[in-house]
């Protein structure tokens, strides 16, 4: 699992650099970060991440083309008052001071994966 999510991260480092992204040491530290505390919050049991991980929710992957940073705030605050017919609730998460900002991040580099 800690390969795969490393594989992921310096796949969505590669993609901002190529993008022609001035992505700098502070940018990229808390991108892992985030990164990180996406695999401890085990977030890929329900949602997808590069086409791996669960699938009882929407994958990951290009979430920040689908919601804004604010809509993200909203959701990572407070999953069940965001979507309150979900079949199945996102547990909320009792963040510590910068984490939600990270794990934002960290989001904003995962884009939609090509069709197979």
């Amino acid at each position: 699992m800690l390969r795969l999510n490393l594989i992921i991260a310096a796949s969505a480092l590669i993609a901002l650099i190529a993008a022609g992204s001035s992505l700098n040491a502070q940018d990229a530290k808390l991108i892992a970060k985030g990164q990180a505390l996406v695999a401890e919050h085990r977030c890929t049991m329900c949602h997808t991440i590069a086409a791996k991980g669960g699938k009882l929710s929407k994958s990951l992957d290009g979430v920040s083309e689908r919601r804004d940073s604010a809509a993200l705030t909203r959701i990572l605050t407070d999953p069940q008052k965001e979507f309150p017919d979900a079949k199945i609730k996102m547990p909320t998460v009792a963040w510590q001071a910068g984490e939600m900002a990270a794990v934002i991040a960290y989001l904003q580099t995962l884009k939609v994966q090509p069709a197979k």
